[in-house]
């Protein structure tokens, strides 16, 4: 007696929504996901939390960082454009210029001397070309709420086996 395996209708996911919720399946965000777990070498401890696919390029934005990826049948770390990790983030904002609309990443300022991260002049400040204005709130909306659940997981106090083992002791 075979026994055959039924083929997979749709792609895993391994995401969470408010309140640690599985969110509704969508087909789009397990592609993302999959993208993210290819671009980071399934290192599980990043975790996907939004992809936004654009005309000739996709944003994928997970927990440690935001990726901006030209489109293409295989995603690698070859494809990516712009990669702006959350820890030298200090916001995202929508810019007009010329009747184009930009999502502009403005990165941390680090002054040398004292490695103090500083708001100034000299933030680097990546843009890159939205098709429209509702796309580019919708983008960076998504991009300082990851930034924000970033900072959050910075400030949680982990608990740990010997931590809590250390408390036993003594």
């Amino acid at each position: 007696m075979s026994r055959t395996q039924a083929e997979r209708v749709r792609k895993p996911r391994c995401c969470r929504g408010p309140q640690g919720l599985l969110p509704r399946y969508s087909e789009s965000q397990a592609e993302g996901q999959e993208q993210l777990f290819k671009l980071t070498d399934n290192i599980q401890d990043e975790f996907f939390i939004a992809v936004e696919n654009i005309d000739s390029y996709c944003v994928i934005i997970s927990s440690k960082a935001v990726y901006f990826l030209k489109s293409g049948d295989y995603v690698d770390r070859e494809a990516i454009f712009l990669e702006v990790k959350y820890s030298d983030l200090y916001h995202c904002l929508i810019s007009k210029d010329h009747g184009k609309v930009y999502v502009q990443l403005t990165k941390r300022a680090v002054n040398s001397s004292s490695g103090v991260s500083m708001p100034g002049l000299s933030h680097q400040k990546p843009m890159v070309h939205v098709k429209s204005e509702a796309l580019a709130v919708k983008l960076s909306q998504e991009i300082n709420y990851a930034k924000s659940l970033f900072y959050e997981q910075q400030l949680m106090l982990r608990s740990s086996e010997h931590h809590e083992q250390l408390e036993l002791d003594s």
